[in-house]
């Protein structure tokens, strides 16, 4: 699941480290809200993203958001992003890039900083986002399981229009 193809050991001394019952709770919550509402694909982005970033933004996370990839292709646009959106559209290349080509969840490090980019899938098991998360710790297997659970709801609505550019 990362770069070298290694398990990436789980930090203890993590402050706040995500653990299974925290993850859960952001599920069984998530959960509770889809069942009353008809499901509507930009809102269930927006509240992914802000349930991860309620429970884990500031400590550990230092971001959350979502790249989706350009009707045309050649790009990601930014998505809902915890805790300042992303300024603007990215090249389809690096991390996100090959994340989105494989379907595979991966750990990268960037300037001091560790991130994990999970692939977002369509009813057709094709990846149309990718989620980036960001710490100064190193991420682990748990931490993709559960983000690509709470996304896979995607694979069973339509995937979302693009979101406006602020």
């Amino acid at each position: 699941m990362n770069d070298d193809l290694h398990p990436v050991a789980q930090p203890r001394d993590m402050k706040d480290r995500p653990s299974r019952a925290r993850y859960d709770k952001v599920k069984t919550g998530l959960d509770l809200k889809w069942r009353r509402r008809a499901p509507q694909a930009e809102r269930i982005m927006r509240e992914v993203v802000d349930a991860l970033w309620d429970a884990f933004g500031g400590s550990p996370w230092l971001r959350c958001g979502l790249w989706v990839v350009q009707p045309d292709g050649k790009a990601f646009q930014p998505g809902p992003a915890r805790p300042e959106p992303a300024p603007a559209a990215v090249p389809l290349d690096g991390p996100r890039g090959e994340t989105l080509s494989s379907g595979l969840s991966r750990n990268a490090a960037e300037g001091g900083e560790h991130a994990l980019y999970v692939p977002i899938l369509d009813k057709n098991a094709k990846t149309w986002a990718v989620c980036e998360v960001r710490s100064p710790a190193p991420f682990d297997d748990m931490d993709a399981r559960w983000i690509e659970r709470l996304f896979k709801i995607f694979q069973s609505i339509d995937r979302p229009g693009l979101p406006p550019l602020a």
